[in-house]
């Protein structure tokens, strides 16, 4: 069997269980990964600009048995549409291909179709207007107030939104976004994240994480980050309600993850819907033992995919990259995620991911080690890994391991 993988998002992940099933793996991307995959795969170059039949040529080309929308690289979430349409191309000629379909693709990579469709379905999102223009930005931040959000309906992760605490920011924003855009209020809460595989056989969902609290730099990478996260129980059934909705009218067809959050009145809001894997599949492997990554790779080949529940709790740190952590409390485990040539994840901003496992036996030693920690080593203040360690413990004690 010949495996296309299209795009080199944690290609080390993914290439050796296609190799021990037996596949031969072309990687397309837009880096050289032959040393990263150490022979295991081979390499073929990715094109930015990438078409409908730019990709049919592709994968006629590779012979492909069969295709996997691989997306995580900047520059690649653009191509899911592509990715919806070919898949279902290379289907009707008797080959595989697995991706979402257009209709999911559409609402993983338009915010304001996302808004849209939201408002339609009875979806909890923030308080939003649609704009085609400088004016009605303007008068959208009246009717919502500031401090908002205003959003490009198609960009990059981590581009085309801006936090608009004033007027002038605001009208600097209406100098900087494409149009349509999307105002959107501020929540003022926590923000959660869940990442969910869809087969033929059903959803497969990781266990809630919190992402802490909201802010105005939007970057939760920053922040500690722990899973599982209690969330309050009606935000959990709407979460439920919306995810049944989805994967029962739009098609997803591989993994996928949610932006959430709770405000402070209890509810719940969806901020964004992602047609991939996120920078928390290091939560969701530490805390359920299964890597979204090779979870992929089985759906792809067709085999089944383990439950995902919550074994341990897993804490999140930003480490400065020029930081050694001290050794780990005996019977935790603490793995670094760095970035490599072919996921440079935060690397290049200054700092690397640390995650603690943490089974429920272990959480007073690892609360006593995270207060040892030197804090001028951390980008988040000790005193919130504390707290976020608390809260997986609680959330780890309500549902514990093996529990369905």
């Amino acid at each position: 069997m010949r495996v296309v993988l299209l795009g080199e998002h944690r290609a080390d992940r993914m290439v050796p269980p296609l190799a021990c099933a037996g596949a031969e793996v072309v990687v397309l991307s837009f880096v050289d990964l032959d040393e990263l995959l150490g022979g295991e795969a081979s390499c073929a170059k990715l094109s930015a600009e990438l078409t409908d039949a730019g990709l049919l040529s592709l994968l006629r080309e590779h012979d492909a048995d069969l295709a996997v929308a691989n997306l995580g690289q900047i520059g690649q979430e653009r191509m899911l549409p592509v990715y919806a349409r070919v898949g279902a191309a290379w289907r009707a000629r008797g080959r595989r291909m697995l991706a979402h379909s257009e209709e999911f693709a559409r609402l993983a990579t338009d915010k304001v179709w996302l808004h849209t469709v939201a408002r339609q379905r009875r979806w909890p999102t923030p308080q939003g207007v649609v704009c085609d223009g400088p004016a009605a930005v303007l008068a959208a931040a009246e009717t919502i107030g500031l401090p908002a959000m205003v959003k490009e309906a198609c960009s990059e992760p981590f581009a085309g939104r801006h936090y608009v605490p004033d007027g002038r920011s605001l009208r600097q924003a209406c100098g900087q976004v494409r149009f349509p855009a999307l105002v959107q209020a501020v929540v003022a809460g926590e923000e959660f994240g869940v990442e969910l595989l869809t087969t033929p056989s059903g959803t497969v969902v990781w266990p809630i994480a919190s992402m802490g609290r909201l802010d105005s730099d939007c970057s939760p990478g920053k922040r500690a980050r722990v899973a599982p996260a209690p969330m309050p129980d009606e935000a959990h059934r709407e979460l439920l309600r919306v995810v049944e909705d989805i994967t029962a009218g739009f098609g997803p067809a591989g993994p996928w993850q949610m932006d959430l959050a709770v405000g402070d009145d209890g509810r719940l809001r969806i901020i964004e819907i992602n047609g991939r894997l996120s920078g928390m599949s290091n939560l969701s492997w530490t805390s359920s033992g299964v890597d979204p990554q090779a979870a992929h790779v089985a759906a792809a080949l067709g085999e089944p995919v383990p439950p995902c529940r919550a074994e341990q709790v897993a804490l999140e740190l930003p480490v400065r990259n020029d930081a050694v952590l001290p050794p780990a409390p005996v019977g935790t485990e603490l793995r670094c995620f760095t970035g490599n040539s072919a996921n440079r994840g935060p690397f290049h901003l200054g700092y690397y991911r640390a995650v603690l496992g943490v089974p429920a036996d272990r959480a007073e030693s690892a609360r006593d080690w995270l207060r040892s920690v030197p804090p001028q080593l951390l980008l988040a203040p000790p005193r919130t890994a504390v707290d976020q360690l608390a809260r997986g413990t609680r959330a780890l004690e309500q549902s514990p391991p093996g529990a369905a």
